[in-house]
């Protein structure tokens, strides 16, 4: 555990943190909670990511002196990856350090998932953030400082990446729809952090992995940045603010990439005839601004494969890029996203949530059942305790209407453009044995819902890529 003797306590505003902080607890109260997680008369509640180490201890023992004059309430939370062999002592010591200072840690041990094709500080990291997007706050803060930025802006700098890449971290940016992510010490250099602890006598353990320069961020840290500042003194400065300049123009990308998709995009796919009216640059950006919304960062050379498979392949056929557990396909002049894997689950019996949903993870996907004034499956249908969902056999006959013929199932999708891969992996409804629904095409007559009474559309909506 490291400390140091007390020095004179140097001036500690840190205006831009302290603003950081107080802009969003006023939006919060403002808002009566802008994320949704909590009801309007609670105090707004922001939990630390306490690694124990310099950083993370400046953070709370900083917003420990703010919680009563700005009016929130603080937790932390140390995640336990077992990685070292200190790994416990850690744990204890984040947790003395909070309790200290009156703050309750949580210690919330993970497993990393091996193979998992992120490397250990990836699978980490990932991890980790699983753990803060589960705490029941407003949001997580964590104590990237300037240091950290320059270095993530040097990293992504070598992976060659555009502007969003090269924005690095920015200092608050929603974590999922509930909870907000704050990085307030992002314009601090970590000497001041230092000058900081030594004032005010804190103890922080420090992680023997820090010094380990196989890890890039490490060799960076320890070599490259030195030599750096060698030749440039305000190099951190000057860094942090090409990330500045960076995050503009990506915001001027989005902006713009915004406006093209209202031209281009169909449902959730990509249309590509207005795609391609498009100069070569913004078919690109917009390109990319799709991807990145299911979450899908493609190297260069897939991306200009994916640009390829769009434009050039052949009107009749069907391909597909896979990415990880994601794959872009092209099916009558839209691109989609869909699962890599894609195949049908197995036979199951359901039972009817009426104005709810099957959540069906064997199919990875959820079957919602919708109420319809005209049409769906008639309600004395759903309350039958014999209702199954199957994937398709072939030679299924359907018929969607008394007036209309009985056709092959397979006619009806080829009919309706289904998609050939949601032939294939949506659910088919049986009521006693026989065929009553598929999910985006129609419902067989025998078992549609007379004029005039409530019945049951089942809507089939397949898990979105994790990516």
């Amino acid at each position: 555990m490291a400390n140091s003797k007390k020095k004179p306590s140097p001036k500690a505003n840190w205006p831009e943190a302290r603003d950081l902080i107080t802009r969003f607890i006023d939006q919060q109260q403002n808002d009566n909670g802008s994320f949704g997680s909590r009801c309007a008369f609670q105090t707004p509640r922001l939990s630390v990511g306490l690694s124990g180490g310099l950083d993370s201890s400046v953070l709370l023992h900083f917003l420990a002196s703010l919680r009563d004059e700005l009016g929130f309430a603080l937790s932390a939370l140390h995640v336990h990856h077992g990685l070292s062999p200190n790994a416990d002592i850690w744990a204890q010591s984040a947790q003395a350090f909070a309790a200290h200072l009156n703050v309750p840690c949580q210690i919330q041990h993970v497993t990393l998932e091996p193979n998992s094709g992120y490397g250990i500080e990836g699978a980490a990291r990932k991890a980790r953030y699983a753990q803060y997007e589960l705490q029941a706050c407003d949001a997580i803060v964590l104590a990237h400082h300037q240091n950290d930025q320059a270095e993530t802006v040097l990293i992504n700098l070598l992976r060659g990446c555009g502007p969003a890449g090269l924005a690095a971290m920015p200092s608050q940016r929603p974590l999922n729809p509930h909870m907000a992510l704050l990085r307030p010490l992002l314009t601090l250099p970590r000497s001041e952090l230092l000058s900081y602890a030594q004032s005010h006598d804190l103890q922080w353990v420090e992680d023997e992995s820090n010094l380990d320069t196989q890890y890039q961020r490490n060799d960076i840290r320890h070599n490259l940045m030195p030599t750096i500042m060698r030749i440039s003194p305000k190099a951190l400065t000057t860094i942090t603010r090409s990330a500045i300049h960076q995050s503009e123009v990506n915001d001027l990308l989005i902006e713009i990439a915004e406006l093209d998709l209202q031209q281009c995009q169909s449902g959730n796919s990509l249309a590509l005839e207005p795609w391609l009216k498009l100069s070569a640059v913004r078919q690109k950006n917009v390109l990319r601004h799709w991807l990145a919304q299911a979450g899908i960062v493609l190297e260069l050379r897939a991306f200009n494969e994916l640009i390829r498979t769009a434009i050039d392949a052949a009107g009749d056929t069907h391909p597909a890029l896979v990415w990880r557990n994601a794959a872009v396909r092209r099916y009558q002049g839209h691109l989609h996203i869909t699962q890599a894997s894609l195949q049908a689950g197995p036979e199951q019996e359901i039972q009817v949530q009426c104005n709810g949903e099957n959540d069906l993870p064997d199919w990875r996907g959820v079957l919602r059942w919708v109420a319809t004034e005209s049409g769906g499956i008639a309600e004395a249908f759903c309350s039958k305790a014999n209702i199954s969902v199957r994937g398709r056999q072939g030679g299924e006959q359907f018929k969607l209407a008394a007036n209309r013929p009985t056709r092959s199932l397979k006619a009806q999708c080829q009919a309706a453009a289904i998609a050939p891969w949601l032939r294939e992996t949506t659910p088919l409804i049986y009521i006693d044995g026989q065929l009553a629904a598929m999910p985006g095409l129609g419902i067989n007559h025998e078992f549609i819902a007379p004029a005039g009474s409530i019945g049951w559309t089942p809507e089939w909506h397949p898990y979105k890529p994790k990516v």
